[in-house]
C-alpha cells in the first residue's frame, strides 16, 4: 500500500534525524540540503531521459527521499508538519482542478492553463505586477531564459511564426559578426546572449524544450568525443590541431556507428 510505504520513509527519516541515528542526516537544514536537492532532481532527469524505468524509479526515490528530509527539517523546527505539506498541495490540486473535482468546462490543455491562472489570481490572490515575476531567480540561465520566454507568449508576445523566430535567430548572427568586427567584447557578450535568448525561443517555437535537447547533444557529443579520444590514444596521437585530420575521420566513423 503506498501509504504504508509513505510512513516506512517517514519513520526512517525520523531515525535518521533522530537522537542515535546519521551524524551527516542529523546536521542538515533546509539550506544545506538545497543543493543536493539541485542534485537529485537532475539526476531524475537524465534516467527519464535515458528511457530507464527502472534507473528513474531508483532516482525518484533518491528525490523523494530529499523531499521528505527537508520537510521532517521544517517539522522539527515547528514550522509547519509534513501532513500539512500534503493536505495543502491537495486542496491546491482539487482547487485548480474545477473541470475534474467540479462542474467547470476545460476540455482542453489550452483552457486548463487559462483557468490555472485565472484561479492562482482571482482565488489565491496571487497578483503579479508582470507575468515574468513568477520565474524562479534560481533558474538555471537556460532554463529561466525558457519559462520567461514562455510567460511572455501566454500574455500574448510572440512571434507570429516559426519563420520569423529563424530570421530573428539569423539577424541576431549577423550582429555577433558586426561585434567581432568592432573588437568588443562587452558589445560581443551582449550579442552573443541576443543570439542565444532567440535560440532558446526559436527551439519555443518549434515545441522543443530546448533543455532536453541540449542534455540530448551534450550526451551525443560527449560520446563521440569519447570514442575519438580513446582511438587517438590507440594510436598514439595527440588531441592537437596537427592531427586535425585524423580527429576528424574519427569523429565521422563514430557518427556512423
Amino acid at each position: 500500500m503506498t501509504s504504508e510505504s509513505f510512513l516506512k520513509l517517514y519513520e526512517i527519516t525520523k531515525k535518521l534525524r533522530g537522537e542515535d541515528g546519521c551524524p551527516w542526516d542529523k546536521k542538515q537544514t533546509p539550506s544545506t540540503l538545497r543543493e543536493t536537492f539541485i542534485e537529485e532532481t537532475f539526476e531524475v532527469i537524465d534516467a527519464i531521459t535515458e528511457g530507464d524505468p527502472m534507473h528513474a524509479r531508483e532516482e525518484l526515490g533518491d528525490a523523494f527521499f530529499n523531499i521528505v528530509l527537508i520537510s521532517y527539517c521544517y517539522e522539527q523546527a515547528g514550522d509547519f508538519t509534513i501532513s500539512e505539506v500534503l493536505d495543502e498541495i491537495s486542496e491546491k490540486l482539487v482547487r485548480r482542478h474545477p473541470h475534474v473535482f467540479g462542474d467547470v468546462q476545460a476540455d482542453t490543455a489550452a483552457k486548463v492553463i487559462r483557468q490555472w491562472d485565472k484561479i492562482k489570481e482571482e482565488v489565491e490572490g496571487r497578483k503579479l505586477d508582470s507575468v515574468l515575476d513568477s520565474v524562479p531567480n534560481g533558474f538555471p540561465p537556460l532554463l529561466k531564459a525558457y519559462k520567461m520566454l514562455k510567460k511572455a507568449a501566454k500574455s500574448g508576445f510572440d512571434w507570429p511564426s516559426v519563420e520569423l523566430a529563424e530570421s530573428k535567430v539569423r539577424e541576431e548572427l549577423e550582429e555577433i559578426s558586426g561585434a567581432i568586427k568592432e573588437n568588443n567584447q562587452e558589445h560581443l557578450e551582449e550579442e552573443a546572449g541576443d543570439m542565444l535568448l532567440a535560440a532558446v525561443n526559436y527551439c519555443r517555437k518549434l515545441g522543443v524544450d530546448p533543455n532536453v535537447a541540449l542534455e540530448k547533444a551534450a550526451k551525443k557529443f560527449s560520446c563521440r568525443f569519447r570514442f575519438v579520444e580513446k582511438k587517438m590514444k590507440e594510436k598514439g596521437l595527440a588531441m592537437e590541431e596537427k592531427n586535425d585530420a585524423e580527429m576528424l575521420a574519427l569523429w565521422k566513423e563514430v557518427k556512423k556507428l
